[in-house]
């Protein structure tokens, strides 16, 4: 199993692909004193991974271009973005969540100095008030 994830509307689309990420939930979430299926719901995406440094200038730097992402000021349009995480498995995606006005609720990166690896943690929130427009879809044909 694999998983891949592409944010975009930003300065430049930030891209992991199978070797990065580890580990994905997809939560929706209700109030918890609900009796019934409330309206005021929260979509989420949490993303664990690996930090795959770029050296000597060889391309962008994905997880520098998400701690970035992370500190972009609520007044700024592009603190929104397009969340597209992809699941894969015997080389056939079986699982795609599109989070299409995706937000930073927690970013954090660990690095140990012995190992010489890195991880990464983003937790992404869709934006409440167009939870309608986010996408969970499945069963494609393989690539």
């Amino acid at each position: 199993m694999g998983f891949r994830m592409k944010i975009t509307g930003g300065a430049e689309p930030i891209v992991f692909d199978e070797r990065s990420i580890v580990k994905v939930d997809f939560a929706s979430v209700s109030s918890k004193d609900s009796n019934a299926r409330a309206t005021d719901f929260g979509l989420s995406v949490r993303v664990w991974g690996k930090m795959l440094y770029k050296l000597g200038g060889e391309g962008n730097d994905a997880t520098l271009g998400l701690a970035k992402w992370s500190q972009v000021p609520s007044e700024k349009a592009d603190c929104y973005r397009s969340a597209e995480i992809t699941v894969l498995a015997a080389g056939q995606v079986v699982r795609q969540f599109t989070l299409p006005d995706a937000f930073v609720m927690e970013y954090s990166e660990e690095v140990d100095d012995e190992s010489g690896v890195g991880i990464f943690y983003i937790n992404m929130k869709q934006k409440k008030d167009e939870n309608a427009a986010a996408r969970i879809e499945g069963g494609f044909s393989g690539e």
